[in-house]
């Protein structure tokens, strides 16, 4: 199965780290119900307060679709204030079936 693997890195900023997970909530949520969504996960670094987004899309179509959604620009707009950094990364890949 192809799919879009995408990783948001956020570093919030000191102190907001909460702030961004509560934020998250409804996104998450959302999102899961989102048609051409395979899984929408949010990870905390256990050695910072590093947030990570992993996020698998059943094509570039359906991760453009979420990215215009109104819950995910609502999330950008809330945390923005809260966040330091942001790296994200997007990769197409086959699942290897061993």
């Amino acid at each position: 199965m192809d799919f879009i693997v995408v990783l948001a890195k956020i570093k919030p900023k000191n102190g907001c780290c909460d702030t961004i997970v509560e934020i998250s909530k409804d996104l998450i949520e959302t999102t899961l119900t989102e048609e051409g969504n395979i899984d929408y996960q949010l990870l905390k670094s256990t050695t910072d307060n590093t947030l990570t987004f992993v996020e698998k899309w059943e094509s570039p179509e359906a991760l453009q679709k979420h990215m215009a959604a109104p819950h995910f620009q609502e999330f950008g707009a809330e945390s923005a204030e809260f966040v330091e950094s942001m790296e994200i990364q997007v990769l197409s890949a086959d699942e290897i079936k061993l």
